[in-house]
């Protein structure tokens, strides 16, 4: 899978090598004056590099780490050491500008919590930098605190505005491919209830009258003898082969009023984003019948998917169906992973209350880090019109 950094992830990355060149540069162009030795070099090297190593795997469209996960979190916590590691490695040479890599690490704050939380955390890392890098270099840095502070916040606070504009823009195109589905749908049931109505008109009112020829036909070929009788047998015979013919059709028509649910989850899922890959697992001869609840379907279907593309970072996703024993039992499922100890939102929320909705049972688990969910509902199959 190719490799995607955003804009502003490319920016971060760019800034990193730029403070690690810089650095590298001053060190070794004033090695003599600052005794700089080869096992600081090496040393400060190693922590720029696990620093930046961490922020392109955190920062890579579609990280395969959740957001909400301790692993996530952890590497986070080794990023920030990583930082204040070459802020106390270096504090006697007075590289005051290696505060930018806390910036960097601050302007993720917002993808991870509230806006207020991320700026107490801010307000706490620089009066901790500054606190320290004073102490150490025994000078006063209140100007630059107050200075590269200003910075820290107005990075988070960026943040905060991209982040609420990505999760607009998301929302809006979760609820457009909602619009197109169900505008899919009702073009959908409304071909059904066409060829409904035709079949039925059809049956009762062609096929009554058809029924009604052949029957006076029938007995006009009793009462009659000669030539007469002749062409009112072939008469009722082409009405015969007419009304088997009409039979043929409403029982075409009929067995066609019903949307496959392979056929409808398809139309759904071309709408969905190319980087997760969608595996139809669903027997052809399964057929929707009630609006209503299709169209529960269709939303815990959406949402289901819309969470992994949003949490579990996985690449692929399943939806199987099958019936047995006249139950329909769907299965959603996918490759990523979620926390241990993850707990139920609005979307999974949400999905209870259709699955109630429609009468149908919803269960929610943790299978191999992955949430898989599974719904049963009674399934009525064909019936006539």
């Amino acid at each position: 899978m190719k490799i995607k950094y955003s804009l502003a992830a490319v920016a971060g990355l760019a800034t990193w090598a730029l403070v690690f060149a810089i650095t590298l540069f001053v060190l070794s162009r004033y090695s003599a004056a600052y005794q700089v030795n080869s096992h600081i070099m090496v040393a400060a090297s190693a922590l720029f590099l696990l620093y930046g190593a961490i922020f392109a795997l955190l920062t890579v469209e579609h990280c395969s780490i959740p957001l909400a996960s301790n692993k996530h979190k952890l590497l986070l916590l080794v990023q920030l050491l990583c930082a204040f590691g070459l802020m106390l490695l270096l504090h006697r040479y007075q590289l005051d500008y290696l505060a930018i890599l806390s910036i960097i690490w601050v302007a993720s704050l917002p993808n991870l919590m509230s806006t207020p939380r991320a700026l107490l955390l801010t307000f706490v890392i620089v009066l901790l930098w500054f606190s320290l890098a004073s102490v150490l270099e025994q000078r006063a840095l209140w100007i630059t605190g107050l200075l590269y502070g200003s910075f820290h916040i107005f990075a988070v606070l960026m943040q905060h505005a991209t982040y609420s504009a990505q999760q607009a823009r998301d929302a809006l195109e979760s609820k457009h491919r909602q619009l197109q589905a169900t505008q899919q749908l009702l073009q959908a049931v409304s071909r059904q209830s066409e060829r409904t109505r035709i079949a039925r008109d059809l049956h009762d009112v062609v096929g009554h009258h058809l029924t009604a020829l052949t029957i006076q036909l029938q007995v006009a070929g009793h009462i009659t003898d000669g030539e007469v009788k002749t062409q009112i047998d072939k008469c009722h015979q082409l009405a015969k082969l007419l009304l088997s013919d009409v039979r043929e059709a409403v029982s075409t028509l009929r067995q066609y009023r019903d949307m496959a649910l392979k056929d409808a989850v398809q139309q759904l899922t071309s709408l969905i984003p190319t980087q997760l890959n969608v595996i139809l697992d669903i027997e052809p001869a399964i057929v929707l019948q009630d609006l209503a609840q299709t169209q529960h379907l269709f939303c815990i279907i959406q949402e289901a998917i819309s969470n992994s593309l949003k949490h579990s970072g996985a690449s692929e996703f399943v939806i199987k169906a099958a019936v047995q024993d006249n139950i329909l039992q769907l299965d959603l499922y996918d490759n990523g992973k979620v926390h241990s100890n993850w707990q139920a939102g609005s979307g999974i929320t949400g999905m209870f209350e259709r699955a109630a909705e429609c009468a149908a049972n919803l269960t929610v688990t943790s299978i191999k880090g992955a949430l898989h969910l599974r719904l049963q509902l009674a399934y009525l199959g064909l019936k006539n019109v």
